[in-house]
């Protein structure tokens, strides 16, 4: 397990027993308190139902003190001196979970360790140069410029662009295809990783992977050798795009010729 994951887990196990601890502490409290309360202060100070006690513990547990209803015996004012201990304790505490977890929400983002939750969206990958340089078009482009994009990459630790969803792994893995929702993905763009002696092998086993998954998008795959052998055992056809070409077009129309490939589609 990946120290990312594992502090995950371990943020999740803490939130859940730090969760319980406090239903229960609030449950003593307003349990214990509001007995007390109702056994010292009924009949006085115009308690006479339970709901009375129970709009007693909530503004005196928050330590807002409205005042319409106050203890007029000593066990009255020790079950709201515990109300409010209790309660100053547990709100803070409260409130502080609930920023730890939006934090963690955040971290998992930027991460990516969250599943993309949506469709008809474009899946870059691998985050080479020349996926940077295919964000950048397809923020330019007419047709594209609308679609949500997703990243998948081991090469990076962290969300690239902010306008990016990110998952972070291995783009040959099937639970990370599933967290990139390839299956409902309009369009897919498979760079090379050149960490490979050959990468184009690589590379076309992670098209025969997410074909398995996606049998509809146009699958973009860019390659050293565009007449590869193994292009013949894929179960459909591909867009591919020669790495040679990819750069010539960046120098010479500095960027990425998106238009070129999409209305390949």
């Amino acid at each position: 397990m990946s120290k990312n994951k594992t502090k995950i887990f371990t943020l999740d196990t803490n939130f859940k027993k730090e969760v319980w601890f406090l239903i229960r502490l609030f449950t003593v409290s307003f349990v214990g308190t509001t007995t007390i309360f109702w056994i010292a202060e009924y009949d006085k100070n115009s308690i006479n139902s339970f709901i009375d006690v129970i709009w007693w513990w909530v503004v005196t547990s928050t330590t807002v003190g409205y005042g319409d209803i106050t203890p007029s015996s000593d066990l009255g004012r020790i079950a709201g001196v515990i109300a409010i201990v209790i309660g100053i304790f547990g709100y803070t505490h409260t409130i502080t979970l609930i920023l730890e977890r939006v934090k963690k929400r955040f971290y998992q983002e930027e991460k990516g360790l969250l599943p993309y939750r949506g469709k008809n969206h474009i899946v870059i990958c691998e985050y080479t140069a020349y996926a940077d340089e295919l964000i950048h078009a397809l923020r330019g482009y007419e047709k594209t410029k609308n679609i949500d994009r997703v990243i998948i990459g081991s090469l990076v630790e962290t969300r690239p662009y902010p306008d990016c969803h990110f998952i972070h792994g291995v783009s040959v893995s099937p639970v990370i295809q599933e967290k990139a929702c390839i299956d409902t993905a309009d369009a897919i763009f498979v760079f090379e990783n050149i960490r490979y002696t050959d990468p184009d092998i690589k590379t076309l086993h992670v098209v025969s992977r997410i074909m398995r998954k996606n049998k509809h998008a146009p699958i973009y795959v860019e390659l050293d050798n565009p007449e590869h052998p193994l292009l013949n055992t894929l179960p459909r056809s591909i867009i591919p795009m020669k790495n040679h070409d990819i750069i010539h077009a960046i120098l010479a129309k500095e960027g990425f010729d998106i238009e070129r490939y999409w209305d390949k589609k």
